[in-house]
Parts: structure tokens; sequence; C-alpha cells
């Protein structure tokens, strides 16, 4: 399961749990057409990265 982490407008932290990778990625997108700042992604093996890094490394192979 990954987990996607971030920053509201209002400056509350939310968390929230994507099954896929794709899913995890859609997330990212969602929160930062909303404007959540400081979004991060953990991996199931618990490696953490920030969304941007995320987006870069798996929107590259999606589109």
């Amino acid at each position: 399961m990954y987990k996607v982490t971030g920053t509201d407008p209002t400056g509350r932290t939310l968390a929230f749990a994507c099954g896929t990778d794709l899913q995890a990625l859609d997330k990212i997108r969602e929160l930062m057409s909303r404007g959540f700042r400081d979004i991060s992604v953990a991996d199931p093996k618990g490696q953490q990265q920030s969304g941007a890094a995320f987006e870069r490394t798996i929107g590259s192979e999606y589109g």
C-alpha cells in the first residue's frame, strides 16, 4: 500500500492510502490541484519521497 500525505490549504496534514502506484500518482495530482503542499509518498517498502519526485518517476511510466 502507498501512503500519500500532504498539508491542505488550512494547514492540516492529511494522509491517504492508495493500493497501487498509479492510484498514488492520481492522488498526488489531485492534491496538487487542490492547493496541498508538502506532499510526500511512502511506498510499500517504507521508502519515502516527495510527491514531485514520485510524479517524475512514476509519471514517466504512465504518461
